[in-house]
């Protein structure tokens, strides 16, 4: 397994946590113990690493990502402030 090379300022770990969930119920099963599925800020902008396979993708996407993008977005907002 290889680690992250992100540093985040802030890091969002309930993403990969939910991540990790979805990926159980809805993917792949037990395999989704080995996804470093992860989420945070850099330079006041949030980044969402994710497998590279499309389907880890599409689920990032669809069930995380867009559904909370407007919530994160405001969230960065604050911070600016």
């Amino acid at each position: 397994m290889k680690q992250s090379p992100l540093f985040f300022s802030k890091e969002l770990p309930g993403f990969g946590e939910i991540f990790r969930m979805l990926s159980y119920t809805e993917d792949i099963g037990s395999a989704a113990i080995l996804s470093r599925a992860t989420a945070g800020v850099v330079n006041q902008k949030a980044v969402f690493a994710t497998p590279g396979s499309t389907g880890a993708v599409r689920l990032a996407m669809t069930k995380l990502v867009i559904p909370e993008l407007p919530h994160v977005l405001r969230e960065l907002e604050k911070d600016q402030k």
